[in-house]
């Protein structure tokens, strides 16, 4: 279970770190392959966590994985911490935030648009300049399709939920006409 206030303790410290070095964008990419990695690798998430394996071993064998991956001495020191901590479970949630915090410095949110049907470059483009009008920041969005939707589209940016579906209009004057 991912402890958010935790995550995001650690991730701001690797962040302080990071700018003064000048190394969020190593911290971030190094950080995301490895939890990409302990996501989809189970034999690797399992010595990570098993408390069978010793932290000497889970350091190890960590350790030989993201020399492999050309990670930085700084984020490899990070990890060698989560362990020792027993904190290692946590390594998803601190991506996560880490990815938040750098995107607040940045004035960057990120956002979500279903559609009923895929958004070409000039529409999905007009839909982005509204969300970063709207929240002050730069948004990046990732698209899906639902075609339960009909028509229209849902935009998500942070807490913020826009529904111009046509089912959702279609229900909204169906309630005033009762009304």
């Amino acid at each position: 279970m991912i402890d958010t206030t935790l995550a995001k303790r650690y991730a701001k410290a690797l962040v302080e770190i990071g700018v003064e070095k000048n190394a969020l964008d190593k911290y971030g990419g190094d950080l995301s392959t490895l939890s990409n990695l302990v996501e989809t690798s189970h034999d690797f998430r399992e010595v990570l966590l098993n408390p069978v394996f010793t932290k000497e071993d889970k350091k190890r064998i960590a350790g030989e994985v993201l020399k492999m991956a050309d990670t930085d001495p700084m984020v490899v020191n990070f990890v060698n911490v989560l362990i020792d901590r027993k904190r290692i479970d946590q390594l998803v949630g601190i991506e996560k935030a880490f990815r938040e915090k750098v995107d607040d410095i940045r004035g960057i949110t990120r956002g979500e648009v279903t559609s009923a049907q895929p958004l070409d470059e000039q529409e999905l483009g007009r839909v982005t300049e509204a969300l970063s009008k709207m929240s002050g920041k730069k948004v990046f969005v990732t698209t899906k399709v639902d075609p339960f939707l009909i028509g229209g589209l849902v935009a998500k940016v942070g807490d913020m939920v826009f529904d111009g579906t046509i089912r959702t209009q279609l229900n909204q004057l169906k309630e005033s006409l009762k009304g």
